[in-house]
């Protein structure tokens, strides 16, 4: 069994890298640690011109690092990263890896009316389009902090 986690950066990405390596532990999976650098060239000119190899570098970093504490905790990990458009590029990765759990942060859909809307395009996307079954981990708003709008007791 293999499970994979959308990696965007160690603080954003710490409950989703929690929640992964708990259940990888339990089932004995491997675990990837994904960080997709978005390309310059796709991006634009300007971000074309000023783009160094100094994101991937750092990318690498974090990846690495996610990944050697994850194996201090027992768990079978490993990181990758890729160039590419992001959300596709995750889709990409987790078929050729033959995922099969891909686990993504997101953000607060609490204090939202609509679910994953612009805020969050890339989990949008993938649950639009990813084939892979997907984990949603909220980064907050969490039951212990609801919305006071949502209170129904105001009589």
């Amino acid at each position: 069994m293999k499970f994979m986690v959308a990696f965007s950066s160690p603080k954003r990405s710490a409950r989703t890298l929690e929640m992964a390596a708990q259940h990888a532990k339990a089932l004995g999976a491997e675990l990837i640690v994904l960080r997709v650098i978005p390309d310059p060239g796709k991006v634009g000119v300007v971000a074309q011109l000023i783009a160094t190899d100094r994101p991937a570098e750092k990318g690498r970093e974090q990846v690495d690092e996610a990944a050697r504490q994850l194996a201090e905790q027992g768990v079978n990990a490993r990181g990758i990263v890729a160039i590419g458009e992001v959300a596709p590029g995750i889709i990409k990765v987790a078929r050729e890896e033959q995922v099969d759990l891909l686990f993504v942060g997101t953000t607060n859909i609490a204090r939202r009316p609509f679910f994953l809307m612009e805020k969050d395009p890339i989990v949008h996307y993938l649950v639009d389009h990813c084939p892979i079954p997907l984990c949603l981990v909220r980064h907050d708003g969490s039951a212990a902090d609801p919305d006071p709008s949502l209170n129904q007791n105001d009589s």
